[in-house]
C-alpha cells in the first residue's frame, strides 16, 4: 500500500517537477546563452530587472491560485466558483501592489527600481493574471495538460529573450519583449477561460470567506519566503552593484530549482493528505514522513555531486569571469538538507497556515539583520551564510509547531532513523568522487561519469542500509513510462 501510494505521488511529482523546471527556464536556461551575449555588467542589470519582478510578482500572486490546490479536490462542484474568485482576488492584488511599487518609486525617486519601474510594473500585471491553469490541472491530477502548457511557455519565453539579446545586445530591448509576450498570454488565457468557464448551481455560502483566509495567512507566507530568498539580492544589488549581483545570482543559480523539486512534491502531497483529512491526523503524517524520506534522497545527493563539481560547472557553463560564484554555490547547496523537511505541508492540510507565516517572518528577520552584519565583513559570502543560516532556523521552527499541530513527540515527526542512514549512506559513497581523477584527467566529461559512479554506489548504500524508499525509488525508475 505504502508502496504503490508513493510511486503514484512520485510519478506526478516527477511530472510537475519538469514543468516547473521548464516554467523557471528563464532564470535556469536563459544565463548559460546570455553570459555569452552581454556583458557582466549588462548580465547583472538584467538579473536586477528579474529581480524586481520576482518580488512584486510574489506580493501580486499573494499564494491565491495556490488555494486551488487546497479547495478543488475537497470540493470538485465548485471548481469554477473557485477559479472565478481567485481570478478576481489576483487582480485586485496584483494591481495594488504594482500601483504601490510605482508610487514608491516615484516618491524615492527612482531609487527602488530605477530604470525598470515602468515596464517591471506592467511585465507583473500581464504575468501574475489569469495564470491558474498549472494549479487547476493539478488540483484535476491532469499533469501533462501542465507539461504542455509550461513548455509552450518556455520555449516562448527563451525564444523571445535570446532573439532580442542577439539582435539588439540591450537590456532594455530584452525587457520589453519579454512585456510583449506577456501581453500575448494574457490574451489567449483571457479566450480560453471565457470558452471554459461553467455555472456553478451549488451552494456557495462562505466559499469566498474560507478561501480568502486561507490564502492570507498562507499567501502571506510565500511572500515572506520569497522576500527572504531575494534579500541578499537586494542588499548586494544596492551596496555593491550589477556586476556583484550577476556573481551572487550564478552562485544561489539552484535556488528556484530546489524550491520547485520540493514545491512539486509538496503540492502533489497536499491534496492526498487533504483527502485522507476524513481519516486519522497520524495516517496524513505517515504519508508526509515516508514521502520525506524520497525528497532527502534525491536532494542530498544531488548537493554531494554539486559541491564537488561546482568549479567546472561553474566556470564551464558560465566562463571563467564567474569563478567567484564558486564558492557560493557551495555554500548555497548547505539549503539542500533544510529543503528536505516541508513541515508546511501537513500544517496545510489541516488548514494551520499561521504558524507557517510567522516562521517566514522570523526567517526574513534573522537574514535582514545577519545579511546587514556579514556583508560588509565577508562581501557575497556574508550574505548567502546569512541566507542559509535563516532557512535552518525557521525550519526548526515550523518543525516545532508541527509537533504542537499534531500532538507527536520529536520522535514520530519525521523518520530521522532512515533520513541518518540516507546522510551516512550519501557520505560513504562520496569516496568515489574523491581526488582529482574525474576532472583533471577527464574533463567536464567527467562530470557526467562521475556522477553516474556517485549515484550507483549511493543506490548500492541506501539498500545495504535497508532504506524502504530506495526500493521504491528504483521500481519507480524501471517503470517511469507507467507511472506518467
Amino acid at each position: 500500500m505504502r508502496s504503490s501510494v508513493i510511486r503514484g505521488l512520485g510519478g506526478r511529482a516527477a511530472v510537475i517537477s519538469i514543468t516547473r523546471l521548464l516554467n523557471q527556464g528563464l532564470i535556469l536556461i536563459s544565463p548559460i546563452v546570455l553570459v555569452r551575449l552581454l556583458s557582466v555588467q549588462d548580465f547583472g542589470r538584467y538579473r536586477e530587472f528579474l529581480l524586481y519582478t520576482t518580488v512584486l510578482l510574489s506580493f501580486a500572486a499573494l499564494g491565491i491560485s495556490n488555494s486551488l490546490l487546497r479547495f478543488i479536490p475537497s470540493r470538485p462542484e465548485l471548481k469554477w466558483r473557485y477559479v472565478h474568485h481567485t481570478v478576481a482576488l489576483t487582480f485586485a492584488s496584483s494591481v495594488l501592489v504594482t500601483g504601490v511599487a510605482l508610487l514608491v518609486d516615484t516618491a524615492l525617486d527612482g531609487r527602488a527600481m530605477g530604470e525598470f519601474a515602468l515596464p517591471a510594473a506592467i511585465y507583473v500585471l500581464l504575468f501574475v493574471n489569469l495564470d491558474f491553469w498549472e494549479f487547476l490541472w493539478l488540483a484535476e491530477k491532469r499533469s501533462f495538460a501542465v507539461l504542455g502548457y509550461t513548455t509552450g511557455r518556455l520555449v516562448a519565453r527563451l525564444l523571445t529573450v535570446i532573439t532580442a539579446a542577439a539582435l539588439s545586445g540591450q537590456v532594455r530591448v530584452i525587457v520589453w519583449s519579454l512585456v510583449c509576450l506577456e501581453a500575448t498570454r494574457l490574451t489567449i488565457s483571457f479566450i480560453s477561460w471565457r470558452r471554459r468557464v461553467q455555472p456553478v448551481t451549488a451552494d456557495t455560502t462562505g466559499v469566498l470567506r474560507e478561501q480568502l483566509w486561507y490564502c492570507l495567512p498562507f499567501g502571506g507566507s510565500m511572500v515572506i519566503a520569497s522576500l527572504n530568498r531575494s534579500i541578499g539580492n537586494l542588499f548586494v544589488a544596492k551596496t555593491m552593484g550589477p556586476v556583484a549581483l550577476a556573481h551572487y545570482a550564478i552562485g544561489t543559480y539552484l535556488q528556484p530549482v530546489i524550491t520547485v523539486l520540493r514545491n512539486s512534491v509538496s503540492d502533489v502531497l497536499l491534496p492526498e493528505m487533504v483527502a485522507r483529512n476524513r481519516e486519522t491526523h497520524e495516517d496524513m503524517l505517515l504519508l508526509f514522513r515516508r514521502t520525506t524520506v524520497v525528497i532527502a534522497i534525491l536532494l542530498i545527493a544531488a548537493a554531494v555531486m554539486l559541491a564537488r563539481f561546482a568549479e567546472i560547472l561553474v566556470i564551464t557553463l558560465f566562463s571563467e569571469e564567474y569563478r567567484p560564484a564558486v564558492g557560493i554555490l557551495q555554500i548555497y547547496l548547505l539549503v539542500f538538507a533544510r529543503e528536505s523537511l516541508d513541515f508546511g505541508v501537513p500544517l496545510r492540510a489541516i488548514n494551520r497556515t499561521t504558524p507557517i507565516l510567522r516562521s517566514n517572518v522570523l526567517a526574513i528577520v534573522i537574514n535582514v539583520v545577519l545579511v546587514s552584519l556579514l556583508l560588509p565583513l565577508w562581501g557575497l559570502t556574508g550574505a548567502v551564510i546569512a541566507f542559509v543560516v535563516s532557512r535552518l532556523i525557521e525550519g526548526v521552527y515550523l518543525g516545532w509547531q508541527t509537533m504542537r499541530a499534531y500532538e507527536v513527540p520529536l520522535s514520530q515527526l519525521a523518520p530521522w532513523k532512515d533520513l541518518g542512514k540516507v546522510v551516512v549512506a550519501a557520505g560513504l559513497a562520496a569516496a568515489v568522487l574523491y581526488g582529482d581523477f574525474w576532472t583533471e584527467l577527464l574533463g567536464f566529461p567527467g562530470v557526467l561519469l562521475g556522477a553516474a559512479a556517485y549515484v550507483a554506489a549511493f543506490a548500492t548504500m541506501l539498500l545495504l542500509l535497508r532504506v524502504p524508499e530506495a526500493s521504491v525509488l528504483l521500481q519507480h525508475v524501471r517503470s517511469a513510462p507507467s507511472l506518467l
